[in-house]
């Protein structure tokens, strides 16, 4: 049961955020459809539907490996459950796609890594999907410099990969795109003037909309979330 409750939760992420793509492609905004799932009386306001970052290796991932294992062994097809795994390492690209896409051609573009623990209020590193993206960034030729309230020191294996930055503000001084990668609470305090006074210039990728009511739309910040059109705010004359 416990298996099947987590594919099942897994499945709705997936679900949502590959109608968060397609809503991104005709420039739309993907709140407004998991507003309508939410009131539909058989899905729910609890439901697992808020489009956002790819889950990682952790509890979710786990038990739709194990499914479609056990499946196979027992020679059972389980497309949706390989369905799922499959759409979420798709969407894993996510978040590197639109980085590539605000520097351009840029050969060496300097990224500010916000959070690098696998979930907030942690100080695990282990199967931390912002770790994966800190690879994928430095193997494509990024600087990739990174804060997280909760790590003081980098694991040697990843030393060469990322900087690790005492505060917030010294990873973002001189980025050229910052990625709000682990929802730390201390980066809600965090305004569109920390931004545009301390990058190259202000370009803001956060996946889980956590800072969209502070940055969307503010002036001379360009500001992507799952879901949603890139937001470029005017900058004041």
């Amino acid at each position: 049961s416990k298996h099947a409750i987590n594919a099942f939760l897994a499945t709705s992420v997936t679900f949502i955020n590959e109608i968060a793509r397609l809503c991104e492609r005709l420039g739309v905004d993907a709140k407004e459809v998991e507003r309508a799932l939410k009131s539909e009386e058989r899905i729910g306001p609890k439901a697992y539907l808020s489009p956002g970052a790819a889950f990682a290796g952790g509890t979710l991932a786990r038990d739709l490996k194990f499914l479609e294992q056990f499946g196979r062994h027992h020679r059972v097809p389980t497309p949706l459950v390989s369905g799922a795994l499959a759409s979420n390492d798709a969407h894993k690209q996510w978040t590197a796609e639109r980085v590539r896409a605000m520097v351009g051609g840029m050969a060496t573009p300097t990224i500010a890594v916000l959070g690098l623990t696998y979930t907030p209020g942690t100080s695990t590193l282990r199967r931390s999907s912002s770790v994966e993206l800190c690879r994928r960034l430095h193997g494509s030729g990024a600087t990739v410099r990174a804060h997280d309230p909760a790590i003081s020191v980098l694991p040697e294996s990843l030393r060469e990969q990322i900087k690790l930055c005492a505060t917030t503000l010294d990873a973002l001084r001189g980025a050229d795109v910052a990625v709000v990668a682990t929802e730390w609470p201390e980066f809600r305090r965090l305004t569109a003037s920390d931004f545009t006074s301390t990058m190259r210039r202000a370009r803001v990728v956060d996946p889980g909309a956590f800072l969209l009511a502070s940055l969307s739309g503010q002036p001379g910040v360009e500001y992507a979330t799952t879901g949603r059109p890139t937001v470029i705010g005017e900058s004041k004359q």
